[in-house]
């Protein structure tokens, strides 16, 4: 499977991470449309979450006191997400 993985430094063209114009994104695109994006680089690997149950002042403080934009809502019984709040 990881010679299906398109590396993320394909969408990046320098050390900063300069994005890349449209055009240039659209002719990777086709040239690698067969293969996945490791997007693990942009990732958060343990996000703030709450849950089904919680209360909407809980998700409230989190919003305020983590300056987060998205919140996931995760199933207590299942552990899976079910929705996510944006602000």
């Amino acid at each position: 499977m990881s010679d299906h993985v398109l590396h993320w430094h394909y969408f990046c063209t320098d050390f900063y991470s300069t994005d890349r114009c449209f055009s240039e994104v659209a002719e990777i695109a086709k040239e690698y449309g067969d293969r996945y994006i490791d997007l693990r680089p942009y990732m958060i690997e343990q996000p703030y979450v709450v849950l089904t149950t919680d209360k909407l002042p809980k998700c409230l403080e989190l919003f305020r006191h983590m300056h987060l934009r998205a919140l996931p809502v995760n199933d207590p019984k299942t552990g899976l997400p079910v929705a996510m709040l944006t602000r």
